[in-house]
């Protein structure tokens, strides 16, 4: 009995133990718990385990989807603290609930933001970072049509992508037929990241996986009038115009970046000026443009422009891609007007000719320079004409090349003028350009040499007796004639007359009055005639100053002073004014000098100012008044026997700009692929030249190395330091060459 009763007591002992042992476990387990995170999240929930206070936790694997998403890890419910898959963790005293986070997806890749990706990058430079992730967006802009650089932008923030390709990486973003342009919707897989040299973060690489155009338009296209592509030339600045047309040349920026086209309808030519359309566009796709009418002139050449009557390139601005075919179309050039390069550059810039497209005979002309190439259009006398305006450095035309030093036919447009204070000078694009074997007819070598050499002697009026030899012969070793003979006769000798005495023929001007000259030209059986009316007036009488009284006159006053004509300024357009008692720097225009020469006397009116209070010079300089003559010009005020040490030394004194030195210095011309200058040196002392390159003193390259002497005089146009700039140049031999940059008369 008793040994039952002890076993019953035994029993129940060790249930009590039992049950105490299972409560004290069940107070040192605590539970996982998964939460899918996601309502619209589908899939069985993880098993969930209970763990003691300490123990390693391993993050289950997610058996969840969300259609658009990825799963981007567990978060522990209460901290920002993510666990990936198979992560670890020690379990805390309680139960823990991890929430799935999901994230956006493109094709199985996390979606990121621009705030994500801005995060991984440091602030240092750094080498590239691998950082496989998609991320959307919208296209700012294309800043590099080339290699597809855009601006990616969403609502964290924007961020540049330095690069571009296609989803498979076989094409580069400019060989892709189809691809995003500013205001698209894409989809970048990226491949790394950096912070390009410690100042922009950026994504470096990355390919277009997927782009699609805004549902609806950014524009109202009722806003736009439809029109024909000469209708909207006409219309008002501002005006918006709905046209269509083929693509007939695209134009670039820096980094030849498309940055417009020509557009061609069978009425006319206009230039669409766009970044971010021109990267979209081929020669010959048809597209239909909305734009505003739109001059442009650039901001600093405004002033200048207005004097002349320009007001700007003629273009399409703020355009809109509504449409695009492309289909290689021929673009219709039947409306084309047939001209010369001659009339293209005589017409006024006031006559606003701009974009559109003219047919000519053109001597293409390679030239190159220090650091870039410039293409001229010059006429088929070789020397009348302009340059192709180009931001590139002369790289967007080396499809010129084949054409160098050939006359051809071209499509031709000016695109703009250059504006300056001496005037405007058309600059042009090439549209078309064909070699096709050019020939010339000599039955027309007489009016060539009328159009190219006798009519442009004359002035139309004359104050005094200009005594000028006229070209008797022209020949063209370019056009494969020689010795077309002129002749000329007036109807009234006592107003003007030619003399002809051994072999030269001159002309003279007597008593006021009106004279119709007829010049002849004759070339084997061929004739050609030209009359040219000339006015002669009397000559006036000015109360003009010598040299040295228009320096010594008040600043920003008014002068009219006498001199003869001297060398050419340098990076100016003008001359030095000279006589016994003085020299002084004339600023004028490009139509004002074509009336001179070096050795002209000439009465001049013009503002005696210091330019940035350093410069003494005549600004905005008129001729009053010209009576021609060859004089050598005066050096009785030249100063010899300084050092260029000395005369460098000068140059902190403001009246230096009106002394010139005779010293003996040796040339010297530094080039490198980018730049030239040139200096005067004596071993000890160099001095820059004034000049925007070496080019503009082609004059004293020949002299490189050499010891000569030079005409020297210091000048400081921008207000910063004293330059030199050489009048004249005598070699060893005695031989003395004048500087003739700005003269072509």
């Amino acid at each position: 009995m008793f040994k039952k009763q002890a076993l019953v007591w035994l029993s129940v002992i060790l249930f009590v133990c039992l049950i105490f042992t299972f409560a004290a476990c069940d107070a040192d387990t605590h539970t996982v718990t998964y939460d899918k995170g996601n309502n619209a999240a589908t899939g069985t929930a993880p098993e969930t385990k209970k763990y003691g206070e300490g123990d390693k936790v391993t993050v289950a694997d997610n058996p969840y989807s969300l259609d658009g998403y990825v799963f981007d890890g567990w978060k522990l419910e209460g901290s920002d603290k993510v666990y990936q898959l198979q992560d670890q963790f020690d379990m805390p005293a309680g139960d823990v609930k991890l929430v799935a986070q999901w994230a956006k997806a493109w094709e199985g890749h996390k979606l990121v933001s621009v705030a994500d990706v801005l995060a991984q990058i440091p602030d240092e430079a750094t080498d590239e970072i691998d950082y496989k992730y998609c991320i959307d967006g919208t296209v700012k802009s294309i800043d590099n049509a080339t290699f597809g650089q855009m601006t990616l932008e969403d609502e964290t923030g924007a961020i540049s992508v330095y690069g571009t390709q296609s989803a498979d990486g076989s094409l580069r973003y400019d060989a892709m037929d189809e691809k995003p342009v500013a205001g698209d919707y894409v989809v970048l897989f990226i491949q790394n990241i950096k912070n390009h040299l410690g100042k922009t973060k950026e994504i470096n690489n990355a390919w277009i996986v997927h782009f699609e155009k805004p549902a609806a338009p950014s524009f109202d296209i009722n806003d736009y009038t439809e029109v024909n592509v000469s209708t909207a030339r006409g219309k008002s600045v501002g005006d918006k115009v709905l046209v269509e047309g083929v693509v007939a040349r695209i134009t670039y920026a820096n980094g030849k970046k498309p940055n417009g086209f020509f557009l061609v309808d069978n009425t006319e030519s206009i230039y669409v000026f766009d970044s971010q359309i021109a990267p979209q566009v081929n020669i010959g796709d048809r597209v239909k443009i909305a734009g505003a009418r739109d001059n442009w002139i650039l901001d600093t050449e405004k002033t200048n422009a207005a004097k002349f009557g320009y007001t700007g390139c003629i273009q399409l601005t703020d355009a809109h891609l509504v449409e695009k075919v492309s289909t290689g179309q021929a673009v219709d050039y039947t409306w084309v007007t047939e001209t010369t390069v001659k009339e293209i550059m005589d017409t006024p810039a006031s006559e606003n000719i701009t974009t559109t497209i003219y047919k000519v005979n053109a001597l293409v002309k390679k030239v190159e320079g220090t650091g870039f190439i410039n293409y001229y259009f010059d006429d088929i006398d070789g020397k009348t004409g302009s340059y192709a305006y180009t931001q590139c450095n002369g790289s967007d035309f080396d499809w010129l090349d084949e054409f160098d030093g050939k006359i051809c036919t071209v499509y031709l447009s000016a695109i703009n003028a250059k504006s300056s204070a001496t005037g405007c000078l058309w600059r042009f694009v090439p549209i078309q350009v064909a070699y096709e074997s050019y020939s010339f007819n000599e039955e027309n070598a007489p009016q060539f040499a009328l159009d190219y050499y006798a009519v442009d002697q004359f002035e139309t009026v004359y104050r005094s007796d200009p005594a000028l030899e006229v070209i008797t012969s022209v020949g063209s070793e370019l056009l494969g004639f020689e010795n077309v003979t002129l002749s000329y006769a007036s109807d009234n000798e006592a107003s003007v007359r030619f003399d002809t005495a051994d072999g030269k023929t001159v002309m003279h001007t007597g008593e006021a009055g009106s004279a119709q000259i007829t010049i002849t030209a004759e070339y084997k059986t061929y004739r050609a005639t030209e009359k040219v009316t000339v006015t002669v007036e009397e000559k006036p009488e000015y109360n003009a100053v010598t040299v040295a009284e228009a320096i010594a006159s008040t600043v920003d006053t008014e002068v009219t002073v006498k001199g003869i004509v001297g060398p050419s300024l340098v990076n100016k357009v003008g001359f030095y004014l000279i006589d016994d008692t003085g020299v002084i720097a004339v600023e004028t225009t490009a139509e004002e000098m074509a009336t001179v020469s070096i050795g002209d006397e000439v009465t001049i009116k013009g503002t005696r100012t210091n330019n940035n209070a350093t410069q003494i010079c005549l600004l905005d300089s008129t001729v009053l008044l010209n009576e021609y003559g060859e004089h050598e010009y005066s050096t009785a005020t030249f100063i010899e026997g300084k050092t260029l040490a000395e005369v460098v030394a000068l140059g902190q004194t403001v009246d230096c700009t009106t002394k010139v030195y005779v010293v003996e210095v040796e040339i010297k011309l530094v080039e490198s692929k980018y730049y030239a200058n040139i200096y005067v040196t004596d071993g000890d002392t160099e001095l820059r030249l004034y000049c925007s390159g070496a080019g503009q003193y082609g004059f004293l390259k020949p002299y490189d190395g050499q010891r000569v002497t030079v005409e020297l005089v210091m000048c400081n146009w921008n207000g910063k330091n004293y330059v030199g700039a050489v009048l004249s140049v005598t070699d060893s031999d005695e031989q003395k060459t004048v500087n003739q940059l700005n003269f072509n008369k």
